[in-house]
């Protein structure tokens, strides 16, 4: 397991990333630079191949031997996923969280990297580009709020006293289809305000410094997404399996919800009942 000192050099290497790639791009790309991946919704930027690249090569002089795993790269090559589970170490990245937002001229992206050893995440860090802070946590160590260089711990459950009706939530109830439509629907009428950031880096960072209550992934829960932000959230007091009961896995298609508490994710759950 990696320790603090080599957790913060990984997060001065995301920042090196977003000195040299993102930021001078950010509200300057051209049409020629943002492509769609499967649709319109699901973009990529010259700046999520030119950071993922970037930060790659920095890990692989630091770290040879570790599996090497980025969302570009796994998009063109989805190979490196089946060896996760057998590796001593590996780093799993997502050069920019809301490439939409990214695209689109909104803060709203981060740079997520998380480290695992023999499939179980170890660490994990969410980089904000736009103002350098970070959020990071180690297995069984907490999880911080790096502002201006100053760790402040991280506390989900701000709203446990709340009913469910006066809290404030994520979910991207709109991405459900066909008969599972009406009852998302049911559900967000029976919760208080609810937000689709369509950026889980945004979206953990809401739930765990205590400003939402719980939020609802769904889709296809790729691991460069939730890593990181699981581990952190876990650190911070949430509470997070699959809308099932049963434990997150690396890209399971279904419902995550990671809420403050046991009680509150029980609450939410059982509107999908």
């Amino acid at each position: 397991m990696l320790n603090s000192e080599q957790l913060h050099q990984l997060a001065d290497i995301c920042r090196q990333a977003a000195d040299t790639e993102i930021m001078p791009r950010f509200r300057k790309l051209v049409s020629e630079q943002v492509e769609e991946k499967q649709n319109h919704h699901d973009l990529v930027t010259v700046a999520d191949q030119a950071a993922e690249t970037f930060i790659l090569n920095k890990l692989r002089a630091l770290y040879p031997d570790a599996l090497l795993i980025g969302e570009e790269s796994v998009y063109q090559d989805p190979t490196a996923l089946s060896q996760f589970n057998n590796a001593a170490l590996s780093f799993v990245l997502d050069p920019i969280d809301g490439t939409w937002h990214y695209a689109n001229g909104s803060v709203n992206f981060g740079v997520m990297l998380s480290v695992a050893s023999y499939g179980e995440v170890v660490a994990g860090i969410i980089f904000e580009p736009v103002s350098g802070d970070y959020m990071w946590a180690i297995k069984g160590q907490g999880a911080f709020d790096r502002v201006d260089g100053q760790d402040r711990p991280l506390k989900a459950g701000k709203q446990s006293s709340l009913p469910l009706s006066e809290t404030m939530g994520c979910f991207s109830f709109g991405v459900s289809k066909g008969a599972d439509r009406p009852r998302a629907l049911q559900a967000v009428m029976q919760m208080g305000r609810v937000m689709d950031y369509r950026c889980a880096a945004a979206e953990y960072r809401l739930l765990n410094t205590g400003a939402t209550a719980f939020v609802i992934f769904q889709g296809t829960l790729n691991l460069w997404d939730h890593g990181a932000g699981l581990l952190i959230s876990k650190e911070a007091g949430a509470v997070a399996r699959m809308l099932d009961g049963s434990e997150y896995s690396p890209q399971v298609t279904g419902k995550l919800l990671v809420a403050e508490s046991e009680a509150r994710w029980s609450e939410v759950a059982a509107l999908f009942t």
